[in-house]
């Protein structure tokens, strides 16, 4: 209001001084830039023309980037935000180089998780149990042999939250590879995390069904690398609260 309040008191006085009339700018003492427009209306009887025909276009369905519908159909909001804020701490431990849980400060890691999932909109009920999870899953990838390899900073063309797009069966793709990397023997790695636990029954038959659930998806993200790259590629996913594994 400060920053408009004197245009408002001169249109206001303006008006007063014209009875209420709008006053035009031949009139002495009004500035052309404080006059107030005038009021148009549609006519009574007026009525919206009929729109013109719809256009027909026959453009190919817009891209759906790999693993959203299969991820929103079994997860619930409060476990897709787990799964978010530990993909994000999983990303920042490979670029800093920590593969080690002893090199983290486990009370910074709950706090920066609460923020996180709070944030991302998880009640306040849900937060604590929620950021438990998350650093649950953080610890068992940094003290297990295979979450190590996959973090280890030493890997050739190491990325992380790799954005790729390409052509897979004649439609457009567009995918996220959560980790990739050449190992030693100069085979490119891509990796998909998966923070879901155990849905009764055995582990091994549970990490078996994933792998069938997700292997077009994997596949997605395979199509893009292998148009660019000659080299060899293998698929994994990698479920750091299980330390599961299916390549």
């Amino acid at each position: 209001w400060p920053a408009v309040e004197a245009e408002f008191v001169i249109a206001s006085q303006a008006m007063a001084d014209s009875g209420g009339n709008v006053p035009s700018a031949s009139e002495p003492g009004v500035d052309a830039g404080s006059r107030i427009g005038l009021l148009r209306r549609l006519p009574a009887g007026w009525t919206l023309p009929p729109a013109p025909p719809a256009v027909t276009c026959l453009s190919p369905a817009a891209p759906q980037p790999a693993g959203t519908l299969i991820e929103f159909a079994w997860a619930g909001e409060t476990a897709r935000h787990v799964g978010t804020v530990t993909h994000r701490l999983l990303q920042e431990c490979a670029r800093a180089g920590i593969n080690d849980f002893a090199r983290l400060d486990e009370r910074r890691v709950l706090r920066g998780a609460r923020i996180a999932l709070a944030g991302r909109g998880v009640p306040e009920s849900d937060v604590q149990p929620a950021a438990a999870r998350v650093l649950a899953a953080l610890r068992a990838t940094l003290e297990d042999a295979r979450g190590r390899w996959i973090l280890d900073p030493g890997h050739e063309d190491a990325r992380c939250e790799y954005a790729l797009s390409g052509v897979r069966d004649g439609r457009p793709i567009s995918v996220v590879i959560d980790r990739s990397f050449f190992d030693a023997d100069g085979v490119r790695w891509i990796i998909d995390y998966k923070t879901g636990g155990l849905e009764g029954g055995g582990a091994e038959a549970f990490l078996d069904r994933e792998q069938t659930r997700y292997r077009s998806q994997l596949e997605s993200y395979a199509a893009p690398m292998r148009a660019r790259e000659s080299r060899p590629v293998r698929l994994g996913l990698y479920f750091p609260l299980l330390r599961g594994w299916r390549e």
